[in-house]
């Protein structure tokens, strides 16, 4: 290769031929390489669910809503609720998660790696968000989030209603 030179489509043909024993070399050594490496990567399964809010179905001409404030502000409430130590605590020793974790570490370590492959959750649209898990076997990450989301909604329900008694009370004490 000359510099200043300029190669047309038929000169590098030439080269890619004269070097096809390279470059098919090269080729047959990374694939290689990437099925040894990706038979000796551990398995990992990520569960996912999203969870829709269903906001009041009363028009606010006739009822004020009693829940106010944006999602993001709701699931950060949530969110803290529900990834509390005591709350992960229960579902590890209930699932069975992370035995050898348990058996060599302290449960707040044991805990924070929960956290960790719980992830982000995240905010999907106006009125739902995304719960994910990631674990070693399909079955486990699958029952875990189910349980988070069960977790999520149910605490969402409890605080609605927390709400709604709150207004009933205050409307009552105020006729």
């Amino acid at each position: 290769m000359l510099p200043g030179k300029i190669y047309t489509p038929e000169d590098i043909l030439r080269l890619a031929l004269r070097r096809s024993w390279l470059i098919l070399g090269l080729l047959v050594l990374g694939t290689v390489a990437a099925v040894a490496v990706g038979r000796r990567l551990p398995d990992r399964y990520r569960s996912e669910t999203l969870i829709m809010l269903v906001p009041q179905r009363i028009p606010d001409s006739y009822v004020k809503s009693t829940i106010t404030g944006q999602i993001a502000d709701r699931l950060a409430s949530l969110e803290d609720q529900i990834l509390s130590r005591s709350r992960l605590e229960r579902i590890i020793l209930d699932l069975n998660l992370y035995p050898a974790l348990r058996r060599t570490l302290p449960m707040e370590d044991v805990v924070q790696r929960m956290r960790a492959d719980i992830g982000k959750v995240q905010i999907e649209g106006k009125e739902s968000f995304r719960i994910s898990y990631v674990s070693q076997e399909a079955k486990t990450a699958q029952q875990t989030t189910e349980r988070l989301a069960s977790l999520f909604i149910e605490e969402n329900t409890r605080d609605r209603e927390n709400m709604a008694e709150d207004t009933n009370q205050f409307l009552d004490t105020a006729l």
